[in-house]
């Protein structure tokens, strides 16, 4: 996992997920008591274009490529079957891959303590129509416009005081809680805590989006063993300068947002080998 960035403009978020729009939307998930609530499963899959472009084309939680072999899921971090209010939110998508997301997720979202979980909003039953109106208002944050829906700084600070045991890339930074180790013997490259702290993020990142199964600890060998043959090379003083410049091009390019398992690259890149980009 790296840290994403959503990009806040008009171009970059879908109209229906923004102002008037997304009123209206947030107005259907008001309904009587009793009522089983129906989501449009249409109606996010319009985010997911922008969704697969700030994640490089990969999954936002086991960066592997889901541009040639799937199609990925637009993935509601907070699962909507719990937090049904936030199912129209665009701040809780992300964009995932279906292993990750149907397999191992789902509709998990452990905490610390569950006490802490965030609480549905409650409608009053004799509320008048402009109050229904107000309420779905602030069922969740506008995307575009922090003076819109629920405040933003609200939003941020209801979430993190839930204390959740999973990371979300667009909020965390990964790279601060997980170290990558490597192998040889089992040719496999695990995420592993970078201190007693983490553990709880990494042994939830493995438990609820399987970023230790067996398919991704080799697949991620196979990148270690390309990133560690340009390692070596880079650093053998029997190259000339032109190849050397080619080597650090392909070892910025393993780096890069948009690579497969970029994490775990700059992890051995920067802070195992220390090496001078």
């Amino acid at each position: 996992m790296i840290r994403l960035q959503r990009v806040r403009t008009k171009q970059a978020i879908p109209a229906v997920f923004r102002g008037t729009k997304r009123l209206e939307k947030a107005l259907t998930l008001l309904v009587e008591a009793g009522v089983q609530r129906e989501f449009d499963a249409e109606y996010w899959k319009k985010a997911k274009k922008q969704l697969k472009i700030e994640s490089g084309g990969k999954c936002a939680y086991c960066e592997a490529s889901t541009t040639v072999v799937a199609h990925g899921d637009v993935e509601h971090f907070r699962p909507k079957s719990v937090y049904w209010w936030l199912a129209y939110c665009y701040d809780n998508y992300l964009f995932s891959c279906q292993i990750c997301n149907q397999l191992f997720k789902g509709d998990s979202f452990p905490l610390v303590d569950a006490m802490r979980r965030l609480r549905a909003p409650v409608l009053a039953p004799d509320a008048t129509e402009a109050q229904q109106r107000e309420f779905a208002r602030r069922l969740a944050p506008d995307p575009l416009d922090a003076a819109d829906g629920q405040p933003w700084v609200e939003f941020e600070a209801l979430c993190k005081a839930e204390g959740g045991n999973l990371l979300n890339p667009y909020v965390d930074d990964p790279e601060e809680h997980f170290v990558w180790e490597a192998n040889a013997v089992l040719q496999e490259v695990a995420v592993r805590p970078r201190n007693h702290a983490a553990q709880r993020f990494q042994q939830a990142a493995e438990q609820f989006y399987g970023l230790n199964r067996p398919e991704l600890l080799a697949e991620r060998w196979k990148t270690f063993q390309k990133l560690d043959v340009f390692r070596k090379a880079f650093a053998s003083p029997n190259i000339d300068d032109a190849l050397r410049d080619e080597i650090r091009d392909m070892l910025q390019l393993m780096m890069r947002d948009d690579a497969p398992f970029a994490a775990m690259c700059r992890y051995f890149v920067r802070q195992v080998w220390q090496l001078l980009l």
